[in-house]
């Protein structure tokens, strides 16, 4: 009866990895807990997750995967790109279950048409918004207030 409990049981851990894609995960070096499903990334960090629409790729100098919730969180030279479009931030935080990256300090944002820096911001890659919060500028021009840019629509919006 143990060993049906504990086979379920990794069964059960395992669920979140078999639905998704394997991440590709490289660093200079880390540490897996199989019971927890998370990885401690430090130096040279590069993660990469497939998507059914593009390619989420985070790199920096420390992350923190969490693979059973599907959570990435890394500080440090970070750089954050999905597809065309790239974030450059101090810190990330990334929740699969709200399809949502929210990015924090020194952030400058990229993609074929604009430049927008700001103190924070966030992308959520179902809807294609991103926003922007604190000090905001846009292709060199401050703005006053917060902002959000329509990815599909090229489109910038004062909030």
């Amino acid at each position: 009866m143990k060993k049906l409990l504990l086979i379920l049981t990794m069964l059960v851990m395992m669920l979140p990895s078999m639905c998704f894609a394997d991440p590709v995960i490289k660093s200079d070096s880390r540490t897996f807990n199989p019971l927890t499903g998370v990885y401690d990334l430090q130096g040279n960090v590069f993660v990469q997750f497939p998507a059914h629409d593009t390619t989420l790729t985070i790199t920096g100098d420390a992350t923190k995967v969490y693979l059973y919730a599907m959570e990435v969180h890394g500080q440090g030279n970070i750089r954050l790109s999905f597809g065309d479009m790239s974030f450059a931030c101090d810190k990330v935080d990334v929740y699969h279950s709200g399809r949502t990256a929210y990015v924090n300090g020194n952030l400058v944002f990229n993609d074929n048409s604009n430049k927008i820096t700001a103190d924070s911001g966030s992308y959520c890659w179902k809807t294609k918004i991103a926003a922007f919060h604190g000090n905001v500028t846009v292709n060199g021009q401050p703005h006053d207030g917060d902002v959000a840019y329509n990815v599909i629509e090229n489109r910038i919006t004062a909030q």
